[in-house]
């Protein structure tokens, strides 16, 4: 690429795929913009850098927008966190998220999804965004935390802030976010607060009693896991479930196939996570000169490891499209990188009566 890509701009925004197929022909990690950092877009090499923890460090340098959980809240997180931290934190929530408390939850998520298209059957066309999309993770989320339901626009508010602040925002629209976030700050540590006080069976509740177990959480962990919550299982759901929309809408063969069989429907939910990539990508710290292929990056370097980019190389994926085909490959976030969500119980479950 003869001038530097900005991730930044908003035609980069806009549609991505382009300039990752231009980033994936020119080298295996190509310089890009804002601060010069590097860009690894190819299947292999995103698999490589994910599979090379020592090297490539989850943990941002002290100027880095991530270190905003542990500034802010005290506590670290676990996508900017190595081990042992990473797996502490990880096995401490994973004892909150069975896969069987999750299946419970599929109930209600089921009424809730019911509830809310039963709200425009009427319409003659309505936004799926802000109509469902956007409404039932934040609602989901919201209950999980045991947080009260006129609570629930605060919390997309705080979440669209929280989003801004990963995504880079500066000037007013910085300062504006920065506020959402405090303010959601001090909503769960009141929160928490009320917990230690008198026991909950909410997420809350249960990540507070973890503060007394081996390995305990602390205080400000507590604040990292809600906040890592609401901004990770938030936004990309509404980004998954409105992609997926969108995609099935462009190919109405997949759509006829999944009326056909619904038994599909897993291998969609699994397909959306390699086309739609609800996170584009993440970030990495280089610990030590590294090469990738032919190009050495230097210790220090800034890497975006991008999952958007990796699921649409076509050495990786037969399909250039949506495709509940299952000779497509699996997706980057959640399979090669080793990454599982505590949300695949709920995705996988069947669904008795669905078409």
């Amino acid at each position: 690429m003869k001038a530097r890509l900005d991730l930044t701009s908003p035609s980069f925004l806009a549609d991505p795929y382009p300039a990752y197929a231009v980033l994936r022909a020119e080298a295996e990690a190509v310089p890009v913009d804002p601060g010069g950092m590097w860009a690894v877009t190819a299947f292999d090499r995103v698999v490589e850098v994910l599979k090379r923890p020592e090297v490539f460090s989850s943990e941002p340098s002290e100027h880095d927008r991530e270190r905003l959980f542990e500034r802010a809240f005290g506590g670290a997180n676990m996508i900017a966190s190595d081990n042992p931290t990473h797996d502490r934190l990880r096995g401490i929530l994973h004892k909150r998220f069975t896969p069987a408390r999750m299946r419970s939850l599929a109930g209600r998520i089921d009424a809730l999804c019911r509830e809310l298209l039963d709200d425009v059957a009427d319409e003659p066309e309505f936004d799926l965004v802000s109509a469902f999309t956007v409404p039932l993770p934040v609602i989901i989320i919201s209950e999980l935390l045991g947080v009260e339901r006129h609570r629930i626009g605060d919390f997309k508010r705080w979440s669209n802030g929280l989003v801004a602040i990963i995504n880079g925002a500066s000037g007013e629209a910085r300062e504006q976010a920065l506020a959402e976030v405090f303010e959601l700050a001090g909503y769960l540590a009141a929160a928490a607060d009320r917990r230690r006080a008198a026991a909950s069976d909410d997420l809350i509740g249960l990540l507070v009693a973890a503060e007394r177990e081996p390995g305990r959480l602390s205080a400000g962990e507590v604040l990292s896991y809600c906040i890592l919550l609401l901004a990770a299982g938030n936004e990309t759901t509404t980004n998954l479930l409105g992609g997926l929309a969108t995609a099935l809408a462009a190919n109405p063969d997949q759509i006829e196939r999944l009326e056909r069989d619904p038994a599909l429907i897993e291998r969609a939910v699994e397909e959306g996570l390699r086309y739609c990539s609800p996170v584009q990508g993440l970030f990495r710290r280089v610990h030590a000169d590294t090469r990738l292929g032919d190009t050495t990056i230097p210790a220090g370097s800034r890497v975006w490891v991008s999952y958007g980019a990796a699921n649409h190389d076509p050495t990786a994926s037969p399909s250039p499209i949506a495709s509940t085909s299952t000779a497509t490959a699996g997706a980057t976030s959640a399979s090669a990188g080793g990454c599982t969500s505590a949300w695949a119980p709920i995705s996988r479950a069947p669904r008795p009566g669905w078409r």
